[in-house]
């Protein structure tokens, strides 16, 4: 599936995102100033517009696991996981009791406020939204086998961002290219997802190729900045 990150706090510019055939977004509350209310509603408009809608947490503090999950997200991503025993805390909240410690709240927007039969409540809580934690340093991601193993995690996600700035190391070094095609041969041993952000879309076809299940192409902010400053450049040349 083909994504891209939300940063900007607008139904219009989600809208677009759905009509231009993106499969799913994640809505960063790490970094983009989203509150609570206005995450709420870009779910909602990312999902009235046919694409599936994750968030990716401010933090591992786990704050605001239970509203955006009775606020109906497909799933939650987690920034920065720095060991197990994170990743267990974390992903545990997302998950009902008694195997996890997520709250009953079948009269909020994810159990339809009250209408959806609670089996199926439960059953779309604990096998049907994902969670996923975020693997950015060398370390961890050569531990993404032991990550996967976790009964609650669903998936990992490749950050290459802060894996450059921790390794200096960018994207193209053959060391960070045998890593990322390890953690995807690891997530499909295990039966679980794999995903990673691409800066262009050859870098994110490539990604496809390697058999990623979640593939995220740029940001709305930069697909916006750089189609306007094109525009400019073209109309001035």
């Amino acid at each position: 599936m083909l994504g891209t990150w939300v940063k900007i706090p607008s139904l219009e510019t989600v809208e677009l995102l759905g009509h231009a055939g993106f499969e799913f977004v994640i809505i960063d509350m790490e970094h983009a100033p989203h509150s609570m209310s206005t995450a709420y509603e870009l779910i909602f408009a990312a999902q009235a517009c046919g694409m599936a809608a994750l968030v990716r947490l401010p933090d591992q503090g786990g704050t605001e696991v239970q509203r955006l999950l009775d606020g109906g997200a497909d799933g939650l991503l987690v920034p920065r996981i720095d060991s197990i025993d994170t990743a267990k805390r974390i992903t545990r909240q997302m998950v009902f009791s008694p195997q996890g410690e997520r709250g009953l709240g079948a009269t909020s927007r994810a159990g339809r406020w009250g209408l959806m039969p609670m089996a199926d409540y439960v059953k779309r809580g604990n096998d049907e939204c994902l969670r996923m934690v975020q693997l950015e340093d060398w370390d961890n991601l050569h531990k993404a086998a032991d990550y996967l193993a976790l009964d609650d995690v669903g998936g990992v996600f490749v950050g290459l961002g802060d894996l450059f700035l921790s390794s200096g190391k960018p994207p193209s070094d053959p060391e960070v290219q045998a890593l990322v095609k390890a953690v995807c041969e690891a997530a499909a041993k295990a039966g679980k997802l794999s995903g990673i952000a691409a800066g262009s879309p050859k870098e994110a076809r490539t990604y496809l190729d390697l058999g990623y299940s979640l593939v995220m192409v740029s940001n709305d902010t930069t697909l916006f900045g750089k189609a306007a400053q094109a525009a400019v450049a073209e109309t001035l040349e």
